[in-house]
Formats: C-alpha cells, sequence, structure tokens
C-alpha cells in the first residue's frame, strides 16, 4: 500500500461532521460550520490551522461537531478543491438520495 503524500505545506480547511444532522461541514471565518466548502476559512498550511483546528475541537467537546481534521485545498480555485479525492466527494455532498424506507 502506497503512503499518502505530506500535505502540510498547502492551503488547508478544516472539515467534520454534524454531530445532529451528519452533515460534512466547514469552518468558517465566523468559527460557525457551513456545508460549502466555498464558505471555509483557509489557511495557507497545517501549521497556520492548528488554531482553527482548537476551535474545532472545542466545539466538538460541546457536541457541535464530530471527528474534525484538516484537508488539504488548492485554493487557486474558487470555491477551494480539496486535493484528496476522498475530500473531493464529501464536498460535493451525499452520493445518495434521502429517500424513506418503504
Amino acid at each position: 500500500m502506497a503512503k499518502a503524500p505530506k500535505l502540510d505545506s498547502q492551503p488547508q480547511v478544516v472539515t467534520a461532521n454534524d454531530l445532529k444532522s451528519g452533515d460534512v461541514v466547514y469552518l468558517t471565518r465566523a468559527a460557525g460550520w457551513s456545508r460549502h466548502i466555498a464558505e471555509a476559512s483557509v489557511v495557507p498550511n497545517a501549521e497556520a490551522g492548528a488554531a482553527l483546528l482548537a476551535e474545532a475541537a472545542a466545539q466538538a467537546k460541546m457536541n457541535v461537531i464530530v471527528a474534525p481534521y484538516l484537508i488539504p485545498v488548492d485554493d487557486s480555485m474558487t470555491p477551494p478543491l480539496p486535493v484528496q479525492f476522498r475530500e473531493r466527494i464529501r464536498a460535493a455532498g451525499p452520493t445518495i438520495e434521502n429517500t424513506p424506507a418503504a
């Protein structure tokens, strides 16, 4: 199995899941959460992201979100494009329709 490349020097955003809805969310500039990566607070690298991650961890302790982590993004695009394929899928939204059970 190949190791993932080190991406610490790339721009980063914080992502997590909303505890109530399960939705993928991104930490915004106002320290809130948005389902839209376009509203995410982008920092230049993982080192700068440490403060954002600390804010996210505090909100995780308050049961607002769960499992926050930094992801590298290409910030030359609008909205920022996640570098990793898995994160591109998460940013694009649910891959299944939410239909009620019969």
